[in-house]
């Protein structure tokens, strides 16, 4: 093969620019971005956050999780949603950079390792997106970075939430506003009967869709559901910015 077609051919299915900062990458590897942008994201102190949605709380529970308790047993988050984690994940969820998927899934590894997640939380489950944003992207954002974790824990993954209606997009609602939004979205499957599950997700803001998830999940039957995030928003309550369109 001529090797200007070669070129154009690997350009097009591994992004040769960096998804945070749009610099030619000209190191080997990286999965989708460059070192310098990895090494500017700062890690969240999961010792520091509150257990049941990941906010910083001085390592107790938040003040809401206090009064009204989420159907979370465990929360965890890698990173603030802000900066360049920010743009890695809309890069991931809106613009084809799903190889991001892997270097996502070994940041998530370590940190449910680091907190003993996988020990008492045997399967993985993705919170799914809908189907009509899934053809548009090619794959199920959610679905991906649970299977790509779940591979790196040595744990099975588990297809047992099921997305029974599309639902707007919540960033431009309010906190009570998308507690109704995503209200009955969900629907677990027998197959989480009796299992702790891991929950996977990929941003939370203010918790309404991964907890309609785990409710769902409580339902069909999970005696416990811990929930494993990439990005935490510490946004103040109210509308918030758009997704990187």
């Amino acid at each position: 093969m001529d090797t200007g077609l070669l070129r154009l051919l690997l350009d097009w299915i591994v992004p040769s620019t960096c998804a945070g900062c749009g610099a030619e990458r000209t190191e080997v590897g990286g999965s989708g971005a460059c070192r310098r942008c990895w090494e500017s994201i700062r890690e969240l102190d999961p010792g520091s956050a509150c257990p049941g949605c990941a906010l910083p709380s001085a390592g107790g529970r938040c003040r809401d999780c206090g009064t009204d308790p989420p159907p979370i047993s465990r929360a965890a988050a890698f990173g603030e949603y802000d900066g360049t984690l920010k743009k890695l994940i809309g890069a991931y969820k809106f613009h084809g950079f799903d190889l991001l998927s892997a270097p996502f899934a070994d940041r998530l590894a370590r940190l449910a390792l680091s907190q003993g997640l996988e020990q008492d939380a045997p399967a993985v489950v993705g919170v799914p997106s809908t189907r009509a944003r899934n053809r548009e992207r090619g794959f199920d954002p959610g679905v991906l970075l649970a299977r790509e974790t779940a591979r790196r824990l040595g744990l099975r993954t588990l297809p047992a939430l099921r997305r029974l209606r599309p639902s707007p997009p919540q960033s431009r609602l309010s906190r009570p506003e998308r507690a109704v939004n995503v209200a009955g979205v969900f629907e677990g499957a027998a197959s989480a009967a009796g299992r702790p599950v891991l929950l996977v997700d990929d941003i939370v803001t203010t918790g309404a869709t991964a907890f309609a998830a785990a409710r769902a999940l409580r339902r069909a039957g999970a005696p416990r559901v811990h929930l494993l995030v990439l990005a935490r928003t510490f946004a103040p309550d109210g509308p918030t910015a758009p997704e990187i369109p």
